[in-house]
């Protein structure tokens, strides 16, 4: 009898236990489930006391279990940033741009949305902002009033609550199936001459951002225009921005010299994923895995170039600068540059990694502060021991290639770069502020399927005494010309 009862406490602490890796990993639940496999851990506990005869040792060390268990299940729901994410679970395709919801469903997606936030976002530890909560209420009554309810209205309404906060990393997006996209089938054709786009129907881009602020959340203009762009380049981004095509739309392209031509397009100029691939003659290859990360030597120049398109910290990047700097020193390669134009981020551990090539000792990061729940803890001492590799350190040069579309862990980079005085950065400032907010927990939205992504600490730049917002680059010009700089530079 007593085996028995003993063994039933035991399973219950495990399964109360077992449901935080679940949640992370398997399926979404709501926080009371906890509560109720904590509520059962004591019951079992009490029964055993009652009926299972157990001596003081196996009741104290039950009544320890009871404790622990309860004391990670509940950290584990309620201080968990990451409690029903989709983190680790993947991301399937959201609803299409135009699936119609009810105005029930809708109101659920955005109290969902505004329930993240809350529950994450560093900037809601003392609860609502108020103009975040008067931005939801005014959206909650522009859905009310609406006559008909689709997807794109639900992300709309979820951008024009997020926007407030100033966060780029904080915002709502769908998951779209190229199949269902339909994209203008001239953008190569431009982007390969050089060509930027510069104004729609005679409206210069940072008007456009302007107008259309609430749908997009951004730090720095330069990110905003990004997202914009994206946005006109399909026809259901220019659904969701509110531009009619019906007579056509002037789209206004500025060459590399400076000179400026206007083309109308219309609907029929929007083409689907695989059309566009044909026209353009491009091979599909999202089935086959493109190295992230590689790199040039030029002997000529004495450069090494490594480019990184994004910041995955794997055995393939560790590998890859372990091959670089070890060329570099048997070619005594005196100059190192770093291309991260156009790198969105991922894991800021690939700028340690790669400072650990340096001839350094320590050197100045960032510090947090971590929202975990009812708890925003500080995190880091500003300061970081460089644990070199010393028989591969390079004494030379470095440079680094930054655009607006260097974000997030990207931007970290160039920031410890910078702030450290370790190398030249060449081209644009990264497209987020080094003192913001990141780190992200990323949910679904229950009925329309659009993803809110919300930031989780707060960060504090590496440099405390500079007075830049942002990482500003040492030798600026335009991102497309950044190489031709750094060559100029090698002249000198």
């Amino acid at each position: 009898m007593k085996k028995r009862y003993l063994i039933i406490c035991i399973i219950v602490n495990l399964l109360a236990l077992a449901l935080i890796p679940m949640n992370l990993y398997l399926f979404a639940m709501p926080e009371w489930v906890s509560l109720i496999f904590d509520s059962l851990t004591a019951g079992a506990l009490i029964v055993f006391f009652l009926k299972g005869r157990g001596k003081w040792l196996s009741k104290s060390i039950l009544s320890i279990l009871l404790i622990l268990t309860i004391g990670i299940s509940l950290f584990g729901t309620y201080c968990n940033p990451y409690w029903n994410s989709c983190n680790f679970r993947g991301f399937p395709y959201s609803e299409s741009y135009d699936t119609v919801l009810t105005y029930e469903q809708a109101k659920e997606d955005l109290e969902y949305c505004l329930d993240c936030v809350k529950r994450d976002h560093p900037l809601f530890i003392n609860g609502i902002p108020t103009e975040v909560q008067q931005r939801y209420e005014k959206a909650i009554e522009e859905l009310q009033q609406a006559e008909q309810i689709d997807a794109t209205l639900v992300w709309q309404k979820c951008q024009n609550i997020l926007s407030v906060l100033g966060d780029g990393h904080t915002c709502a997006y769908p998951n779209s199936y190229y199949g269902n996209e339909h994209y203008l089938k001239y953008i190569k054709a431009r982007r390969d001459t050089g060509d930027t786009l510069a104004a729609v129907n005679g409206m210069e881009l940072s008007q456009l951002l302007e107008e259309k602020s609430d749908l997009y959340c951004y730090e720095v203009e330069s990110w905003g225009i990004l997202q914009l762009k994206s946005e006109l380049s399909t026809l259901e981004g220019l659904y969701f921005l509110g531009i009619p095509v019906d007579e056509g739309i002037a789209y206004t392209y500025e060459s590399p010299e400076g000179v400026r031509d206007t083309v109308t397009y219309y609907e029929s100029d929007f083409v689907t994923y695989e059309e566009y691939m044909e026209l353009n003659q491009i091979e599909d290859t999202s089935e086959e895995e493109d190295s992230f990360v590689s790199y040039t030597i030029d002997p000529e120049w004495s450069l090494a170039i490594l480019t990184l398109e994004e910041c995955n910290y794997n055995n393939e990047y560790c590998r890859c600068l372990q091959d670089m700097f070890t060329e570099v020193r048997e070619q005594g390669i005196e100059n190192v540059a770093v291309d991260i134009r156009d790198n969105g981020g991922g894991n800021s551990m690939v700028v340690n990694e790669f400072i650990r090539y340096l001839d350094v000792d320590t050197y100045q990061v960032d510090t947090c502060n971590w929202r975990l729940g009812i708890f925003n803890p500080s995190f880091g001492s500003g300061i970081n021991q460089n644990q070199r590799y010393t028989d591969l350190t390079f004494r030379g040069r470095l440079y680094l290639l930054t655009s607006s579309g260097s974000f997030s862990s990207a931007m970290m980079f160039a920031e410890y770069i910078k702030d450290n005085q370790l190398g030249v950065l060449i081209g644009e400032a990264p497209g987020n502020t080094p003192s913001g907010y990141g780190d992200i927990a990323i949910f679904r939205l229950p009925n329309s399927g659009l993803y809110v992504q919300v930031s989780t600490k707060e960060f504090f730049r590496a440099d405390r005494e500079t007075d830049d917002i942002l990482v500003e680059p040492d030798i600026e010009c335009d991102a497309g010309e950044a190489m031709e700089y750094l060559y100029l530079e090698l002249e000198k």
